[in-house]
């Protein structure tokens, strides 16, 4: 039968049929992309469904990013086409392309190998439009202050995915909420939980309004019973992993409870180098400078480790670490550093069996400071020790940003947020030392020290006065060389 002009009028303005799946998350992965959700990601999604604002604190490797992709595409699929946006950010524009967008146009391809393709097309200039022309998503990562970073978005359905939402800064967040002021509007905040003094933090604790859902290590599927696809089992989280940062980060550690239990941790006053100012300095990407200088912090016994930190400029990587080495062999790797990176001064960490190393090292003809810890500080009005002044100009690097560390050393990342400092009577600034962050469980900051050795404010020789006058106790805190 032909239909008349009328009949083809009449049926333009008839309602868009609803999608089976508007309120299904799961039934459209598993339809649409033959796909299984497990619990969490069960949680996740329904949430999103019946909440304007879900927030997600997520340990590391728990597939939040795939989810939130995931997600992302089903808001489109499931709307009137033209009707939805999808909006995401992240703090820096390379995870906005390559993780959360990504997964995106992973879903995509998934989508068109069952069969039916996902309406329009998803570029890699991480826009999502419809075969019209019509714009329905895109990534952006603005400026950290600019309040009115996504505006022009004028839908019924707007759901706003914020990818590692730790790092976004307090006004992108205002933004957000400027764009998401209908009912049918949905925000999605997931991250790891490694900063409770951020506004992802905020937004995680009681009577915030938000939806929070938690994502411990323990929930995942390698440590659960429930039904997940084995081919996919290597792509989670792995028990011998959680039991390798158990043991090297200790579970007392700021790193440990966020990236393993998925819960913020308790950073206090006390914390000397915050968590975020150390997730920062992971992503950020620093021009090296004219100058390379090694930071050596020498193995005591036991369990530590001799560390090697190569600082060029800003940039500061860890390019030696060994165990049982014998000072004559610390000494070797020390000098073919020196070789392999021009390096133009060498500081080794003097204190105990480090003497032996500088020793060798000023027999053999090489350049080395003996960076005394436990010495007197330069400024010691403000500080204890050599070590407290030493440290506390690296905490100053970190909060000016003029730092850049590798961004896959979850070990130094680790340490660096452990350490804690207290102020004395006398208004000085203290360290916890080695052997105190021992009795709290934690391993030796190994890694952490040869990067405050490498960035060190270096004492002049004449200022320096000898370890035994500091052997004491402050306030609970052990002054002594380490």
């Amino acid at each position: 039968m032909t239909l008349t002009a009328w009949e083809h009028a009449a049926r333009a303005f008839e309602p868009t049929p609803v999608s089976p799946y508007r309120y299904d998350p799961e039934g459209w992965a598993r339809a649409r992309l033959g796909v299984h959700l497990w619990s969490k990601q069960r949680e996740i999604s329904g949430s999103v469904v019946a909440n304007r604002r879900t927030a997600v604190k997520s340990c590391h490797n728990a597939g939040k990013s795939w989810t939130a992709g995931m997600l992302g595409s089903w808001w489109i699929d499931v709307h009137p086409p033209g009707e939805a946006f999808v909006v995401s950010t992240a703090p820096s524009y390379p995870q906005v392309h390559a993780i959360l967008w990504e997964e995106i146009r992973k879903t995509a391809k998934l989508a068109a190998a069952m069969g039916e393709p996902l309406p329009g097309r998803v570029l890699q200039s991480d826009e999502w439009k419809l075969d019209d022309g019509t714009l329905v998503g895109w990534g952006r990562k603005p400026a950290d202050t600019d309040q009115h970073g996504f505006q022009g978005i004028h839908r019924r359905y707007v759901l706003v995915l914020l990818d590692e939402a730790c790092g976004i800064p307090e006004q992108l967040w205002t933004a957000v909420e400027a764009i998401t002021t209908g009912a049918d509007c949905r925000i999605l905040a997931i991250g790891n939980p490694d900063d409770p003094n951020t506004e992802f933090g905020n937004v995680c604790k009681p009577g915030s309004g938000w939806n929070v859902i938690g994502v411990a290590a323990f929930d995942t599927p390698n440590f659960t019973d429930e039904p997940f696809p084995e081919r996919l089992r290597p792509l989670m989280l792995s028990p011998e992993w959680v039991e390798d940062k158990k043991r090297r980060w200790g579970e007392t550690s700021p790193r440990y409870v966020s990236k393993v239990l998925g819960e913020f941790p308790e950073v206090g006053d006390d914390t000397l180098i915050s968590p975020r100012w150390i997730e920062a300095a992971q992503q950020r990407t620093l021009q090296p400078g004219p100058v390379n200088v090694l930071g050596v912090d020498v193995a005591r016994f036991g369990s530590d480790r001799s560390i090697l930190c190569l600082a060029r400029g800003p940039l500061a990587r860890i390019i030696g670490d060994y165990s049982h080495a014998r000072t004559t062999e610390t000494t070797g790797k020390v000098i073919a550093a020196k070789r392999e990176h021009q390096v133009h001064e060498i500081r080794v960490d003097g204190v105990g069996v480090g003497s032996g190393v500088v020793d060798e090292l000023l027999e053999a003809g090489h350049d080395v400071l003996d960076m005394q810890s436990g010495a007197g500080a330069i400024d010691r009005e403000h500080y204890v020790n050599a070590r407290a002044e030493w440290w506390w100009g690296l905490r100053e690097r970190f909060e000016a940003g003029d730092i850049d560390l590798d961004p896959v050393d979850d070990e130094l990342a680790a340490q660096l947020g452990t350490l804690k400092y207290k102020f004395t009577a006398r208004g000085q600034v203290l360290i916890e030392s080695k052997d105190d962050m021992k009795k709290r469980g934690l391993p030796s900051p190994d890694r952490a020290d040869a990067v405050m050795l490498a960035y060190a404010h270096v004492v002049p020789p004449d200022q320096i006065i000898g370890d035994e006058d500091l052997d004491e106790d402050i306030d609970g805190y052990t002054i002594s060389p380490y």
